[in-house]
């Protein structure tokens, strides 16, 4: 053990001159701690109307027409610049004056003819985006007060259907963070320190050095456990800072000691893969070719499980996991790590 612990203090030493490491560690501070803004960005893109829950600012909105539609806009809060005719309003708007043209036909709701709207938007998606998150609701109240006005007409009475317990769709704002934001951050660490102990081991071979510690006198198996022992000490004080700069952007997270455990655990077996890789190829672009491929096969075969890490981890993170749950996840990879920890005893160096 005294051995072990001396190649985990070189290793650890070494760890500021790994440019790689620190050039990782930087990308994921700047996501832990702009992780508020990040969610919102994403669920822009994902989601638009996500957005309707923060206060955006509004855009300026010409119109050309009248009728019913505008109270349902000034309902909404939006006050249109009028215009008598189309092209003044595009001049305004191609000089950006106006962020959005709306024209409203002559056509009543009582009418027969199709009631045709007509709406310029800017190229520019977000200019575009804030305008269509503000006119989605009045336009969808103009659409249905229309529709019960012309419903008569149909001639029979339509069928209602009730349903109970219908399923609600899930906040995009919640998605992102529980499902995407959260797993991307503790993982990383995870599939990074993977790639580390192929860099530790097979330097010493590309170095000419593995047979010097051997004959210090050290075993290969106290070489790698030192090695890996830093590789996977690393993740969970990682994981530990990011949830820590989350919680500072006001995200509420739970069970972030089993978070730790588990990713503790996946981070053994992820490790322990990269160590046998590294110890039997022996040369690192090979074996981070075939770590890299590996580890996406893995990712992907991870879905198929009800209890995968990146399940495992969103619901720890969002308060849905039970105990249970969690002690047969932990209780499956540990024992898959058992495996390859004696799989990798095997190894001589």
């Amino acid at each position: 053990m005294p051995k072990t612990l001396i190649i985990a203090r070189k290793e650890w030493n070494s760890l500021l001159l790994e440019k790689t490491l620190i050039l990782a560690m930087i990308i994921q501070l700047l996501i832990a701690s702009f992780s508020s803004l990040l969610v919102i960005g994403l669920a822009s893109f994902f989601d638009p109307s996500a957005l309707h829950r923060y206060d955006m600012e509004r855009g300026k909105i010409g119109i050309i027409g009248g009728g019913e539609l505008r109270q349902f806009l000034r309902e909404d809060h939006i006050h249109p610049r009028n215009y008598s005719n189309l092209d003044s309003a595009l001049s305004d708007f191609n000089n950006n004056t106006i962020d959005a043209v709306l024209v409203i036909p002559p056509t009543a709701p009582s009418g027969n003819e199709i009631i045709q709207l007509m709406l310029y938007l800017p190229a520019s998606d977000v200019r575009g985006t804030l305008v269509t998150l503000q006119l989605k609701k009045p336009l969808a109240d103009y659409e249905s007060y229309v529709r019960d006005i012309r419903a008569p007409r149909i001639g029979f009475e339509p069928v209602r259907l009730y349903v109970d317990e219908i399923l609600k769709k899930t906040s995009t704002y919640f998605e992102f963070i529980y499902g995407i934001l959260i797993p991307l951050l503790v993982f990383t660490p995870v599939f990074i320190s993977g790639g580390l102990i192929i860099d530790m081991v097979t330097e010493e071979y590309e170095r000419k050095t593995m047979e010097l510690l051997a004959v210090a006198p050290m075993s290969f198996s106290e070489i790698l456990n030192g090695k890996m022992l830093v590789a996977v000490l690393i993740v969970p004080l990682q994981a530990l800072l990011w949830l820590a700069l989350v919680e500072v952007n006001r995200i509420e997270l739970h069970n972030i000691p089993a978070i730790l455990f588990v990713i503790t655990v996946i981070a053994i077996d992820i490790v322990l893969l990269g160590a046998i890789i590294a110890a039997k190829y022996r040369d690192r672009t090979i074996s981070q070719y075939l770590y890299s491929l590996v580890l996406i096969f893995l990712f992907l075969g991870a879905y198929l499980l009800a209890d995968s890490p990146f399940n495992l981890v969103t619901r720890l993170s969002s308060g849905a996991a039970g105990g249970a749950q969690v002690i047969s996840g932990i209780a499956l990879y540990a024992a898959v790590a058992l495996g390859l920890y004696v799989y990798a005893g095997k190894i001589r160096g």
